[in-house]
C-alpha cells in the first residue's frame, strides 16, 4: 500500500503604519494538501479497502488594525475571512463489513465523504489603563456556513459479533452479522428502492450523484462579550478578575439557540520575594465551549432520518430530517446468513436489502442541547530553588458539565434480569432485553420497542425505528492534576527540564461514538469509570547541550538535545464484541457486569535525540545540518489493542451456555486474538535536514 503527502502553502504578509498612532497588518494563508491512502481512524481498526484519499485547501485572510489613541487607550481591530475544502472520497465502495471491536473493511462510515466551510470573524478590545487597573472590554462575532456530504451507510455495513462468525465457521456454517445497516436514495420510491446494482462493489470513490444526495447545508453563528480587569492591588499582589459571555445562534429546525452563558473568572499573583522568588498563584472560573456541531452537520445528509421524531419526544428532538434513508434489520442468526447472501452472494447482479427492515436515527438532536463548560480551579506555587533554575507547582481541578454525546432512546424495556461476573468474578444482575427471554448466545433475538408490531404510534407507511440516537449534553467528567515543571536555564553550555503530571480523570463516556453509546440508557450511571483519556502519571525530561562557539573549527557550533517520554498505561473497555443484551445494537456491550475501562494498556516509553552543527558561511549566511532521531531505542509501544473478548460473560464462569466448551486465553476469554496489539506507535525514524539562514 502507497501512501503519498504532497503539499503547498505559502504565506503573504503586508505590514504598515499610517502614522504613530494608527497601524494595520494584512496577512494571506494558502494551503492546499493532496494525499492518498489515508486511515480515518488511524488506531489500526481499518483495513486498506477502508482508506480514504484526501484534497483539502485552505485559504484566510486577515486584518488587524491597531489605534493608539493615548498611552492609556488602545484599540484593536480584527476582520478575517476563511474558506476550507476538504474533499475525503473512499478509495473503495465494498461494503463496511466490521468484525466489532477487531477490524473493519471497505466504507468507513466514521467522516464526510466532503466538507466545505466558509467563515467571517470580526473581534474587537479595547483596553484602558487608570492608575492601578488595566480594563478591557470588547467581543468577537463568528458566521460559519457548511456544507457536508456524509453518505453514511452506502452500500451497506454488516456487523459481526466475531471472526468466525465473519468466516462462517462456526455453528450457523455462514457468515452472519448480528446488524445489517444499510442506506437508500430514491426519493421519487420515497426510498423504497428494493435492491441496488453489486457493481458499485467494485468502484472506487462514490459517485457525485450520491454524494450531491447525501449533502446538506447548515449556517450558524457564534459570539462573545467580556470585561475584565487586571488590578495592581500592591506592588506584590495583582489580581485579575472579569465576565465573559458567550452565545451560539442556529436555524430554527435545528436547536434551541443558547444565549445564556456567562463566565465569571478571577486569578491572582503574589510576590512572597526573598532570596528564593516565592510567587503564589491562584485562579478559578468558568469557561464555555461550543456545541458539537459536526455532529449536529450530519443530520440533513444521512443521520436525521426520514421517518421524523421519536414518538413522545415530538417536543425534544429538532426538526431536521435527511436526505436520504437510513435502516437496520436485525434476527436470529440463520435469518442473518440468508440477508446477506442476499446481498453478498456469488454471482449476484442485485443486491436485495433485507425486508421487513427498521428504520434508523443515527443523531437527532435535544432541541434544548447545553454548550459545555469547564468549571476550574488552580492554586500553585513558583521559586528558585538555585540560581538560573526555575521549580512550578501546581494544583488543578477541573470539571466538565454538559458534555456532549448521544444515546439510544429506542432501547427496549428491559425484559428482565440475568446474573452475570464482572473480571474478579463477583456476580450481579445485568439488564437484558432480548423478545426471547431469558436469552442466551448464539440465539438472541432482539427486543425493538417502537415498531408496528409492537403498537408503538409511528407515521404511516414505515415499520418503525430500529435505534434512535439522541444527541444530548447529560454527560460529565472530573479531572484533578498535580503539575511539577522544573527548568534550569541553559548557562555553561547545558539546560535542562523536568515535567511531572499525575492525574486522574473520570466520567461517564462524553464522546458522540458508536462504542460509547450507554449499554443502558435508562442508566448513565453505569457508564462512569475512569476516563479512556486517563494517564495517571506522565514524565518528560529535556536536555540542551551547546557547543562552543570560538575553540577551533572542529567543535565550534555544535548542539545536541534530547527528550525522554515516560507515560503510565491507558485503559481500554472489555467489549463481549456483539449484541450480548439483545438491543439490536452491538457495538457498545461489555462483557458480564463490567465497567468502562478496566483493561490495562501499555505503558509508553521513548527518547528523541537532535544533533545540529551551524555553518557561518559569510557574516549573514549560515547553514545548518541537522540530524533527528525519534524513538531512538526503538522500543515497542503497543497504541491500542483488541478488546473483543469474544462472550457474554466471563468464563469459565459464566458456564458453557455463555462461553461454551473452550479452549480459553487471556482472563478466559474464548477470542485467541483478545489482548493482542491492533496499533503500535511509531517505530525508530531518522530525519536529516538543512536549514539557510540570511
Amino acid at each position: 500500500m502507497n501512501r503519498t503527502i504532497n503539499y503547498d502553502n505559502f504565506l503573504v504578509k503586508l505590514d504598515h503604519s499610517f502614522n504613530e498612532k494608527h497601524s494595520v497588518f494584512v496577512r494571506y494563508f494558502f494551503n492546499d494538501q493532496r494525499s492518498t491512502n489515508l486511515s480515518p481512524l488511524n488506531d489500526g481498526f481499518d483495513l486498506p479497502s477502508g482508506f480514504k484519499n484526501n484534497n483539502f485547501r485552505d485559504q484566510s485572510l486577515v486584518g488587524n488594525f491597531v489605534s493608539v489613541f493615548s498611552s492609556s487607550l488602545v484599540n484593536e481591530a480584527r476582520v478575517q475571512y476563511a474558506h476550507r475544502f476538504f474533499d475525503f472520497p473512499v478509495v473503495s465502495t465494498q461494503p463496511h463489513l466490521e468484525v466489532s471491536n477487531v477490524f473493519t473493511l471497505g466504507v468507513n462510515r466514521g467522516n464526510p465523504d466532503f466538507y466545505q466551510e466558509s467563515r467571517w470573524e470580526f473581534v474587537d478590545t479595547v483596553t484602558k489603563t487608570a492608575g492601578r487597573h488595566t480594563i478591557s472590554f470588547g467581543g468577537d462575532f463568528n458566521h460559519v456556513n457548511t456544507i457536508e456530504s456524509f453518505p453514511l451507510f452506502y452500500p451497506f455495513e454488516a456487523d459481526f459479533g466475531s471472526l468466525n462468525a465473519f468466516l462462517g465457521q462456526d455453528f450457523v456454517g455462514a457468515p452472519h452479522p448480528f446488524v445489517i445497516f444499510f442506506e437508500r436514495f430514491d426519493a421519487a420510491s420515497g426510498f423504497n428502492e428494493p435492491s441496488f446494482n453489486t457493481s458499485v462493489y467494485q468502484g472506487g470513490a462514490i459517485s457525485s450523484a450520491l454524494r450531491n444526495q447525501a449533502k446538506g447545508e447548515l449556517g450558524h453563528t457564534y459570539e462573545g462579550l467580556f470585561v475584565e480587569d487586571k488590578w495592581r492591588a500592591t506592588s506584590n499582589l495583582t489580581v485579575n478578575y472579569g465576565l465573559r459571555w458567550e452565545g451560539e445562534t442556529w436555524p430554527s429546525a435545528a436547536i434551541n439557540n443558547p444565549l445564556k452563558n456567562f463566565d465569571p473568572r478571577a486569578g491572582f499573583s503574589y510576590a512572597v520575594g526573598g532570596q528564593r522568588s516565592f510567587v503564589i498563584r491562584g485562579g478559578a472560573g468558568l469557561f464555555h465551549g461550543t456545541i458539537p456541531s459536526p455532529l449536529l452537520m450530519c443530520q440533513i445528509p444521512s443521520c436525521g432520518g426520514t421517518i421524523g421524531k421519536f414518538p413522545g419526544r415530538e417536543n425534544v428532538q429538532d426538526d431536521l430530517n435527511s436526505k436520504t434513508r437510513l435502516s437496520a434489520f436485525g434476527a436470529d442468526p440463520f435469518t442473518m446468513a440468508a440477508e446477506l447472501s442476499g446481498m453478498l452472494g456469488p454471482g449476484l447482479t442485485a443486491a436485495v436489502y433485507p425486508n421487513p427492515s427498521l428504520d434508523a436515527v443515527i443523531v437527532r438532536f435535544d432541541k434544548n442541547h447545553k454548550p459545555p463548560y469547564g468549571a476550574q480551579i488552580s492554586l500553585g506555587i513558583e521559586f528558585q530553588p538555585f540560581k538560573d533554575a526555575v521549580l512550578d507547582i501546581t494544583g488543578l481541578h477541573v470539571r466538565g458539565v454538559h458534555l456532549g454525546s448521544f444515546f439510544n432512546v429506542n432501547q427496549p424495556d428491559p425484559a428482565g434480569q440475568l446474573p452475570f461476573h464482572d473480571s474478579r468474578g463477583n456476580l450481579g444482575l445485568k439488564n437484558m432485553y432480548c423478545a426471547n427471554f431469558p436469552c442466551f448466545p448464539p440465539v438472541i433475538a432482539p427486543g425493538v420497542r417502537c415498531a408496528v408490531f409492537t403498537g408503538c404510534a409511528i407515521p404511516a407507511g414505515f415499520l418503525g425505528f430500529a435505534v434512535d440516537f439522541e444527541a444530548d449534553s447529560k454527560w460529565d467528567s472530573v479531572w484533578d492534576g498535580l503539575l511539577v515543571n522544573f527548568n534550569k536555564r541553559l548557562t555553561h553550555h547545558v539546560g535542562w527540564g523536568v515535567s511531572y503530571t499525575w492525574s486522574k480523570g473520570i466520567d461517564n463516556g462524553p464522546n458522540p461514538s458508536f462504542v460509547l453509546i450507554p449499554q443502558d440508557s435508562c442508566c448513565l450511571n453505569k457508564e462512569r469509570a475512569v476516563s479512556a483519556d486517563y494517564v495517571k502519571h506522565r514524565f518528560v525530561a529535556n536536555a540542551t547541550f551547546d557547543g562552543p562557539t570560538h575553540v577551533n573549527h572542529l567543535v565550534n557550533n555544535w548542539e545536541l538535545s534530547t527528550i525522554v517520554t515516560l507515560e503510565s498505561p491507558h485503559y481500554f473497555t472489555k467489549f463481549a464484541g456483539f449484541d450480548s443484551n439483545g438491543d439490536i445494537f452491538g457495538n457498545n456491550d461489555r462483557v458480564g457486569i463490567e465497567s468502562r475501562n478496566t483493561f490495562k494498556g501499555d505503558s509508553y516509553q521513548t527518547v528523541d535525540l537532535r544533533v545540529s552543527r551551524t555553518f557561518n558561511i559569510t557574516e549573514k549566511f549560515h547553514l545548518q545540518a541537522m540530524a533527528e532521531a525519534f524513538n531512538l531505542l526503538n522500543t515497542l509501544n503497543v497504541r491500542f489493542f483488541n478488546t473483543a473478548y469474544g462472550a457474554s460473560d466471563f468464563c469459565p464462569a459464566g458456564g458453557p451456555s455463555y462461553c461454551g466448551t473452550g479452549p480459553f486465553f487471556r482472563e478466559g476469554s474464548p477470542n485467541p486474538s483478545y489482548g493482542t496489539p491492533r496499533a503500535l506507535f511509531n517505530p525508530r525514524q531518522i530525519q536529516l535536514a538543512v536549514r539557510m539562514t540570511w
